[in-house]
């Protein structure tokens, strides 16, 4: 068992045990040692009233082939009296014999496990489903489904140890660096950091650094008071200021110019800021987390990075692994972003073709580029089944399986432009209700379009 210390309430501790089957679980020697507390019921009416008398957020549903349509039917009726009960899969049969139960795992369970039970994986999973439960009290439905379960899921040990880690990093209060390929999700990883994290009150403030043009940056950061210079007309309360008493999350942190790295540096070791044209210095209480797609330090040794800021932030680092690095969770993956982003409307399954496509392509573009693909295949498929050619991939890697070959940049492109066409046309040329389909902004579908190069 974990030998992990956490203050739980008696909320978080408690764990509803669905078992409607005929065999017996979790219910050994090792249930006296653990931290939780499992409540268990064996019928629909027994689990309802747990509920009531021991209040969770927390669920396991005991699932085997026989029982299978009566389980997930009662875990619908639980859910519907409990929405944001987060649910976990013990499974009583070998995962080649579940049928159809693996095509809809996402829609009831957010992680599986198999017998013999792995307590030190199960006391992680249920750690990781503790946090969750947290997520869920301080963000939306919608933002908690789309974003960090999308991007942090599954079941691999890389993935494992991923959430693992967030979880403690959450704790601290230390300068994180994260880093990893691009569409990974450093941001969304800095976002989760933040939820989980004593400051989960407080703003989460983002940068691009590698977005910002370069006369603009500093007073982006820092601020400026009115008259500063040309076009000051009025106080501008820098970035870093914002983030008083929350997170700023500096993504691209490699692309900011050495002046303002200087900056940067004195402001991490003294956490005064002084606004452009200001006479006084303010004090700022946040916490900073870093990201770069490039090698730091390869960028020190070129004279790109100074080598005392490097040293600062990289106090704490994470790597966040490529698709590529787990790819037995893909079909989890992408299962859980079908069911996210089909309309209300329709329900989509994958064909063979197209899961055998998933898990054999090199995902240059990451998870980012999995669910673009997904939301393409959605928009663009007259079936409801999804086949490899609705994916759109092309195996564009060398017989020695580099995906270094791949031109990631023209990769993406093409991508976004089908988007943008696709949803353009289903429309009627609309734009902002083209940006509502596809969830961003009308200035970042401008921007798509002038990078495409799409004439409207």
């Amino acid at each position: 068992m974990s030998n992990r210390k956490r203050n739980l309430t008696h909320k978080e501790r408690n764990i509803l045990v669905l078992n409607l089957t005929d065999e017996a679980c979790l219910t050994d020697e090792h249930t006296d040692t653990t931290q939780w507390h499992f409540n268990h019921a064996g019928t629909l009416s027994a689990a309802y009233k747990a509920l009531e008398s021991a209040p969770c957020q927390i669920a396991i549903a005991i699932i085997d082939l026989p029982h299978q349509q009566v389980v997930l039917r009662a875990i619908e009726l639980l859910s519907a009296r409990q929405p944001r009960l987060l649910w976990l899969a013990i499974s009583l049969d070998s995962p080649k014999n579940l049928g159809n139960l693996c095509f809809c795992f996402t829609d009831y369970f957010l992680d599986f496990h198999h017998l013999p039970i792995d307590w030190q994986r199960l006391d992680h999973t249920l750690g990781h489903l503790c946090g969750m439960a947290q997520l869920n009290e301080q963000w939306s439905k919608e933002k908690t489904t789309h974003q960090p379960r999308s991007f942090f899921f599954g079941e691999s040990s890389v993935m494992q140890t991923l959430r693992d880690n967030l979880y403690k990093i959450a704790k601290s209060d230390e300068t994180v660096l994260i880093g990893g390929e691009t569409g990974t999700g450093k941001g969304l990883c800095a976002n989760l950091i933040h939820s989980l994290s004593s400051r989960k009150n407080g703003p989460f403030i983002t940068v691009n650094c590698g977005a910002l043009p370069p006369t603009l940056i500093h007073s982006e950061l820092f601020g400026h008071e009115k008259g500063a210079f040309t076009g000051a007309d009025r106080q501008y309360i820098g970035r870093i200021e914002r983030a008083n008493k929350g997170t700023l999350f500096l993504d691209e942190i490699g692309d900011l110019s050495l002046e303002l790295q200087i900056n940067l540096l004195q402001f991490l070791e003294e956490h005064y800021i002084e606004r452009i044209g200001g006479q006084k210095s303010t004090e700022v209480d946040c916490r900073i987390i870093f990201a770069t797609h490039v090698n730091l330090e390869n960028a020190v040794e070129e004279g790109k990075f100074r080598e005392d800021l490097f040293y600062r932030i990289n106090i704490i680092q994470i790597e966040l692994p490529s698709l590529r690095e787990h790819k037995q969770d893909i079909p989890l993956l992408a299962q859980d972003y079908l069911t996210k982003l089909a309309p209300p409307n329709r329900q989509f399954q994958f064909h063979q073709d197209a899961l055998h496509a998933m898990t054999n392509y090199q995902w240059p573009g990451n998870v980012r580029e999995l669910k673009n693909r997904i939301q393409r295949a959605i928009i663009m498929t007259e079936s409801d089944i999804i086949t490899e050619a609705d994916l759109g991939i092309k195996f564009a890697c060398s017989a020695n399986d580099d995906p270094d070959v791949v031109d990631l940049a023209q990769h993406r492109t093409e991508i976004d432009t089908e988007l943008l066409l696709a949803a353009i046309k289903r429309n009627n040329h609309n734009i902002s209700a083209a940006a509502r389909e596809l969830n961003i902004s009308r200035t970042t579908f401008y921007r798509l379009i002038k990078k495409c190069k799409i004439t409207l």
